[in-house]
């Protein structure tokens, strides 16, 4: 008796599941995603928290300054009655806006690194700027017949106008501050 060969060893070639999905074992499989892009909304919003708190922190702290070095320098002699309270109060009324400058620049930068507490703290700050934006908007628009009315109510309005696309992109990018960084 003869001894047969063995039977040749070949395998199928792999097939490729159905859908161009990758095969397994490969990146990108459920569960491996890259974090979704930053909207643009947010990328706005952010910078536009960041340039105004940088505002409010240069105003804050100019306020704070001032107020505190007309104290500082008041003798009794040559000084009106009352410029130690007002001065007073304007380092006061600078320290507040120093710290919402601050506020405003921490919540930029966090929500462009999608950062869940940069976002609400973004959100909080932009609705209370529209609130306090829609008294501004009233009152510019109770000013209109005077010098530069009309210039006051369009900086007001665009003030208020940013602050409400800040709150908006940021309340509906929820897919962009659930992932997980």
């Amino acid at each position: 008796m003869a001894e047969q060969p063995p039977p040749p060893q070949w395998a199928p070639p792999p097939q490729q599941p159905q859908g161009g999905a990758p095969p397994p074992g490969a990146w990108g499989q459920p569960g491996y995603s890259a974090p979704p892009p930053r909207p643009t909304g947010v990328t706005i919003g952010s910078i536009w928290l960041i340039v105004l708190g940088i505002l409010w922190t240069l105003a804050g702290a100019a306020c704070a300054i001032g107020g505190s070095a007309f104290t500082g320098n008041a003798d009794a002699e040559n000084q009106l009655p009352g410029i130690g309270a007002i001065s007073g109060a304007i380092a006061v009324v600078g320290i507040i806006l120093l710290v919402i400058g601050v506020l405003q620049i921490l919540a930029g930068a966090g929500a462009l690194g999608g950062k869940g507490w940069g976002r609400w703290l973004g959100v909080v700050l932009a609705i209370l700027f529209v609130i306090f934006g829609a008294f501004g908007l009233l009152g510019s628009l109770g000013s209109l017949n005077q010098s530069g009315g009309s210039t006051a109510l369009v900086l007001t309005l665009v003030y208020v106008l940013g602050y409400a696309f800040t709150a908006w992109a940021f309340i509906s990018a929820g897919s962009y501050f659930s992932y997980r960084r």
